[in-house]
């Protein structure tokens, strides 16, 4: 741009010469060099403040497609770099393991629930012979004291005694032994959980309810609107839900994101709501406006990142900030390819006179785009 104003000035000092209004001299000409001073000093200089520019890039999410089971691939449907929706089928496992599973599942709940029963027969079986001990106690101890008087009175010897006190004992024994086994039989029917299920039958349940997810699992399904890509996956693999193996990577169309990187010395101007023109490569000729939605208040250098050194050293280079915008027409975004990439100008309130020169620059890329190709 600076390079057009200078040969503006010297066009317009040629015309002046040659209509003899200023003289054809070296002084008159060396005043290019003084007009390139001003127009840096006065002109370009605050421009990157005034109106930063900076390169900026369509961005949405890869996903890592990962498995929640392990097992073998008997179904891919999707075709690389095909549209999907939300909910379509990515590929699928073989469901056999997993059907077994949950007829062993379901059959130790039909198992749980009939101990659960059997439960509550032993505790009323345990009930009814705690009932019988006690009436033979009752009994037992009757004998005991109408014989302890007979021996009082000599009717009876203290052989008969000593027989209804062993008597006596065994009956008592008998009573311990089935409050007991009452005992025991309530703490397993009240081994239950907060709503009430039986401990034996909702641990059951819990297990058919994982088996039945599991099974669920074997059919992966698109997490939104995207497509897949690079798709190596086929059927006879075999898949694993560990974190580092994925199975394929979906790419999620459903929100795009359009950043600006701006460097670090012009942030200071930034703010919320400012205005912002862009010239992407994939829409040459076009200006598009839009504001600034956000400003990310981090850069790759300011994270801390575990490691077992007690500083990572190396070289700190100012990195740029990233600003997310915001484009009038949401549209226009939406249609655009993840990775486009282009340059942008954000308007600032400062030196608001240089913003007319680079709205003229703006306008000049995004023509210049039919013609240079993205490097």
């Amino acid at each position: 741009m600076i390079v057009f104003l200078t040969l503006i000035y010297a066009v317009v000092l040629f015309i002046l010469i040659r209509i003899k209004v200023l003289p054809n001299t070296g002084l008159v000409w060396s005043t290019t060099l003084i007009w390139v001073v001003v127009l840096f000093i006065f002109l370009f200089i605050p421009m990157q403040w005034g109106a930063p520019q900076g390169s900026a890039r369509v961005l949405t999410r890869a996903i890592q497609v990962i498995p929640n089971v392990t097992g073998q691939v008997v179904e891919v449907p999707v075709q690389p770099n095909t549209s999907l929706k939300k909910g379509d089928l990515l590929f699928k496992i073989d469901p056999e393991p997993f059907e077994i599973a949950l007829s062993a599942a379901s059959a130790g709940l039909v198992r749980a629930k009939a101990l659960a029963r059997q439960d509550i027969d032993a505790l009323k079986n345990a009930e009814a012979q705690l009932r019988q001990a006690e009436v033979a106690l009752t009994l037992a101890q009757s004998l005991y004291d109408d014989d302890a008087q007979l021996v009082k009175s000599g009717t009876v010897s203290e052989n008969v005694l000593e027989r209804r006190k062993r008597n006596l004992e065994t009956a008592a024994a008998a009573v311990d032994q089935g409050r007991a086994a009452v005992s025991r039989a309530e703490i397993e029917l009240g081994a239950v959980t907060d709503d009430g299920v039986v401990a034996k039958v909702a641990e059951a349940q819990a297990n058919v309810d994982q088996a039945a997810w599991n099974l669920e699992q074997t059919e992966i399904r698109a997490p939104s609107d995207g497509f897949v890509t690079n798709l190596a996956l086929t059927v006879g693999q075999r898949v694993t839900n560990f974190p580092l193996a994925p199975a394929m990577v979906f790419v999620d169309t459903s929100e795009k994101t359009l950043i600006v990187n701006i460097q670090q010395i012009y942030v200071r101007h930034l703010e919320v709501g400012q205005a912002a023109e862009l010239a992407i490569k994939t829409k040459p000729g076009m200006v598009l406006s839009g504001t600034v939605d956000s400003l990310i208040d981090i850069s790759s250098q300011g994270q801390a990142m575990m490691s077992g050194t007690v500083f990572a050293s190396g070289q700190i280079q100012a990195e740029p900030f990233v600003v997310r915008i915001k484009l009038d027409a949401p549209e226009i975004l939406e249609a655009m390819r993840p990775g486009s990439v282009g340059t942008a100008t954000i308007y600032t309130e400062s030196v608001q006179a240089t913003h007319v020169i680079r709205r003229v620059m703006i306008r000049m890329q995004s023509i210049l785009n039919y013609m240079v190709p993205v490097l």
